[in-house]
């Protein structure tokens, strides 16, 4: 369980995504006496995986990768090559790091890297991934990358290094990382079913500076959860 005064000061969140070309929905052009088409998409849509992690300190270099990550590249490209070097200049006095249980992150090749270089491994409850904040930041990117309609591999990785570089400084993080003590309150309340933007919609204002505390002491009131009943019945 996250404690209700939790501040999240030395957590370093991360996770993957993937981001492809063609992820818009296509449309043809035909005679209105001509049968649609079957398929408008292209046979082969290009894709790139992407791992990032951030904090209240800022966010880690992005990685962009082809292909099927495993342990064997997790450990040397993304815990050695990308992680530890900035939990070494921006947490020299300590640190959490958040992910998944992925076997990928849970192997023992992993697990063994972390212990030898004090990687701080963060075990994060599992009933749902609406809690960590780096989901909305996958969810900005693919929006601002999609909005600027790339037409090569070289453009989307352009696209997705330039959202990264300009867009995750230290304060945008941390405001990623606040609506955590909106969405922790509703997870729990909902028995861990994913929320999507219900916490958003839910309390109207902002989440910084404030608490878990605060937002689970307003979901106490009969009207609020109701509305949030009605709205998980909405979906």
């Amino acid at each position: 369980m996250i404690a209700s005064d939790e501040r999240f000061e030395d957590v370093i969140f991360s996770d993957e995504t993937t981001l492809q070309l063609h992820d818009n929905k296509t449309g043809a052009y035909r005679r209105k006496e001509s049968a649609a088409p079957t398929n408008c998409r292209p046979k082969h849509t290009l894709k790139v995986h992407v791992w990032g992690g951030i904090s209240k300190r800022g966010a880690t270099q992005v990685l962009i990768f082809d292909g099927i990550m495993d342990a064997a590249f997790f450990v040397p490209e993304i815990l050695e090559a990308t992680l530890k070097p900035f939990i070494d200049s921006v947490y020299p006095d300590g640190h959490r790091f958040q992910q998944d249980n992925d076997p990928k992150h849970t192997s023992k090749l992993a697990k063994n890297f972390m212990q030898e270089n004090n990687i701080n491994w963060w075990k994060w409850p599992s009933e749902s991934p609406d809690i960590n904040p780096i989901e909305m930041v996958w969810n900005q990117l693919k929006r601002n990358v999609s909005k600027r309609n790339p037409t090569t591999k070289e453009q989307l990785c352009q696209y997705i290094e330039e959202f990264w570089l300009t867009e995750m400084t230290p304060a945008h993080c941390a405001k990623y990382i606040d609506h955590i003590y909106k969405v922790a309150p509703v997870v729990v309340s909902v028995g861990g079913k994913a929320t999507a933007d219900i916490p958003g919609r839910l309390f109207k204002e902002s989440s910084s500076g404030m608490s878990m505390q605060y937002f689970h002491d307003k979901l106490c009131a009969p009207q609020l959860r109701q509305k949030l009943t009605v709205m998980m019945g909405d979906r």
